[in-house]
This record gives C-alpha cells, sequence and structure tokens, in this order.
C-alpha cells in the first residue's frame, strides 16, 4: 500500500469492524497529513464524525479505537504500518486522533516504494516545454545523480542501458538501503532531506488515495523546487561519499523515488515529457 494516508484509512476501518461499528468505506474515513517539524504525522477526525451516531463521547470513541489498533496488531492482522511498531497512535483530548510514523515505519515505506515495479504509460508526444523546463531539468537531474552513482556502485541500477528505460529500478538483487543508522534512525535527518521526504509523502498520498481533485501543476512544481534545495544543500559526494557512504546511499535511494514521482507527474499528469538528460 503506497499512500501512508491510505494504509492508516484502512487500519481504522478494520478497527471500527473489529468493534461491531458499520461505517463507511476507507476512501471517506478523514485521514489528514499534518505538518511536523521532524516526524511523519497524521491526523484524523473519524471520532469526532461518529460521535453523535453512536452517541459516544469523541474522546472515548477515540481511546476505544486506540485500543482496537493495538489488540488486532497483536493478532498479527497487520502488515506494513503495525500499530505500535511502525505507528505511534493516541488520543487528543478533542477526539483527533494523532499517529507518529516511527522512523523504522518511514524506512519501511521508502523501500517498498523503491522495489515497487512502476508500470507507466509511454509518452506519445516527446517533447521539450519551454513553460515546464525546470520540471523537467529536476528530472533529468535525478536521472544524472543515478547514472553516476551506478557507474561509481552505490547503488545498482537494474538496466545497463539506463537511458532506454524509465522509470530507473533498482536491481532486484541490489541490498537494501541502508535508510537507518545502526542506532535505527532515520538517516535523512537535515532539513532539506527532510523537506524533500515530506513532500514524496505528500505526493504519494495526492496519487494513491486522493481527498480531492490535487493541483497536479503544483505538486510537480513544489517536488522540483523541494528537489533543487536538497541538491543544493544535502551533499552526496566529496566527503559524505568517503566517510559516510550509507548516508550517501540513502540519499541517492531517496533521488531514486524522486525520480519515478517526478516522472508519474510530468507525463501522466501533466502530459510533458519526462527526459533522460538535457
Amino acid at each position: 500500500m503506497l499512500a501512508l494516508a491510505k494504509m492508516l484509512a484502512v487500519q481504522l476501518g478494520k478497527s471500527l469492524q473489529f468493534q461491531g461499528i458499520d461505517t463507511v468505506n476507507s476512501q471517506e474515513i478523514p485521514v489528514n497529513h499534518i505538518k511536523h517539524k521532524t516526524k511523519i504525522t497524521y491526523g484524523s477526525a473519524i471520532a469526532l464524525k461518529l460521535s453523535s451516531r453512536l452517541h459516544q463521547p469523541p474522546l472515548d470513541l477515540a481511546e476505544a479505537i486506540c485500543v482496537s489498533l493495538k489488540t488486532l496488531n497483536t493478532q498479527g492482522q497487520y502488515g506494513f504500518g503495525q500499530i505500535p511498531r511502525d505507528v505511534t497512535v493516541y488520543p487528543l483530548s478533542s477526539g483527533m486522533l494523532q499517529f507518529i510514523f516511527t522512523d523504522r515505519g518511514i524506512a519501511t515505506w521508502l523501500e517498498q516504494l523503491l522495489r515497487h515495479r512502476w508500470v507507466l504509460t509511454p509518452l506519445r508526444n516527446r517533447e521539450i516545454s519551454p513553460d515546464q523546463f525546470e520540471l523537467q531539468y529536476s528530472h533529468a537531474r535525478c536521472c544524472s545523480l543515478l547514472s553516476l552513482a551506478h557507474r561509481e556502485h552505490l547503488i545498482q541500477l537494474e538496466e545497463p542501458n539506463l537511458k532506454a528505460v524509465l522509470p530507473l529500478k533498482i536491481s532486484v538483487t541490489s541490498p537494501p538501503i541502508p535508510w537507518l543508522t545502526a542506532q535505527g534512525q532515520l538517516q535523512l535527518t537535515q532539513s532539506y532531506d527532510y523537506q524533500l521526504l515530506m513532500q514524496l509523502v505528500k505526493t504519494v498520498d495526492a496519487l494513491f488515495f486522493p481527498l480531492s481533485s490535487p493541483n497536479w501543476l503544483k505538486l510537480a512544481a513544489q517536488l522540483s523546487q523541494d528537489f533543487q534545495q536538497f541538491y543544493r544543500y544535502c551533499r552526496i559526494w566529496g566527503e559524505v561519499k568517503q566517510q559516510t557512504p550509507k548516508l550517501a546511499q540513502a540519499r541517492l535511494g531517496l533521488v531514486l523515488i524522486t525520480q519515478v514521482i517526478l516522472q508519474i507527474l510530468l507525463e501522466e499528469k501533466l502530459g510533458i515529457m519526462a527526459p533522460f538528460e538535457l
């Protein structure tokens, strides 16, 4: 399940069913991203939404949902996104539920995105768009970084003729990306690392669990801008490659996911060529 918001909505639906509550489908369960400085955080007002219908105070209902989520996890009902292994959940006094993904949970999600076998519809009109050159430049820059990393054996991509096949894919025989430190903390701790990660979370949610009609151009422009900031301030080569190669690999993993998501936005949502190089 690629969208974190969808995963949470599905789990909330299972929790309500476990309590014998016949509710709406997961697409209609409110789950919203909450801005946070250092953690991937979501909120849900499902207890507030159901409290009047069930004649229960929102906080009591939210606490019951938390208990059932943990019970289902104990029974082995969940895979990725297990509560509390990958997600910390707790009720607020208002009755809102808050979900905070652990570093391990985010690392698992990133690796899932990286290993997903993307199938994209080939774009017929293969032209550079002067109006959207900046977006295309960001995509080409991702490809350039990944091609160099492949040649320098920092990561192993699947196709030997990289230019011929997009999106780029990590080799099935390649070991997992070292997203976490030896202490189990996410490698991506600089502000621009996190900014790009956050935008990827929001964009994947919009692609695979849209709660409204997304503005694809705005999402692509923001992802492109965040990638450019990441590229400017988050080093991969030089001292980082020599002294902390696992951090370099984690950043390249983020670049690979960015390349795929940018290609989807450009070609499938905006009808614009996603070039390998410019």
